[in-house]
């Protein structure tokens, strides 16, 4: 099987930033990636990540689908007030395989990095993201795990990074989510 691991934003707009430690969530998530991408490549040998930079978000639903994946997931970080924490996961309100990925996401990522549980929320066309999880063709999920312009979720977030947690969490729950894919075939 083949997975998107979508890195939210681009370069050119690089999406909510930490105003005293200055990181995009487009950096974040770009090394957040790669790392889950090398991971998984030293542990798994039939089942294949492939990293996605968005083109623009219009083109995003279309770039994915033409890879031929089966599983997508959208890295991004929330931005509120800097006050607000915790994870949560996004998917299609009408995608039963979406909400069963986003559920194993939930439990795997919030089960490392242990603030808010913020759980899992159903998304329509019309929501934020909610175009990205209707138009692709495989089930969608989008990552929230952390609130990226407060300091204490960004710190806590980036000390389970660099220990390797965050990035294990994140292949534990590819490859719970796939086998639950498979089972639904």
């Amino acid at each position: 099987m083949k997975v998107a691991l979508v890195i939210g934003h681009s370069q050119k707009s690089q999406g909510a930033r930490n105003a005293t430690y200055g990181v995009s969530e487009f950096e974040f998530n770009r090394k957040l990636a790669h790392d889950i991408e090398r991971e998984w490549s030293e542990h798994n040998m039939s089942d294949e990540i492939v990293v996605v930079y968005r083109e623009t978000y219009e083109a995003l639903p279309h770039q994915i689908n033409a890879l031929g994946v089966d599983l997508v997931v959208s890295l991004h970080a929330n931005a509120y007030d800097t006050k607000a924490r915790g994870c949560e996961m996004l998917y299609y309100h009408a995608s039963t395989p979406g909400k069963i990925v986003a559920t194993i996401f939930q439990e795997r990522i919030f089960g490392v990095l242990r603030t808010i549980n913020r759980g899992i929320k159903a998304k329509h066309s019309e929501d934020r993201g909610g175009y990205l999880l209707r138009t692709t063709q495989a089930p969608c999920i989008i990552c929230e795990p952390f609130f990226i312009d407060n300091d204490a979720d960004l710190l806590e977030t980036d000390a389970m990074f660099d220990t390797g947690g965050l990035t294990n969490a994140f292949c534990e729950a590819i490859n719970v989510s796939l086998i639950c894919l498979r089972g639904l075939k």
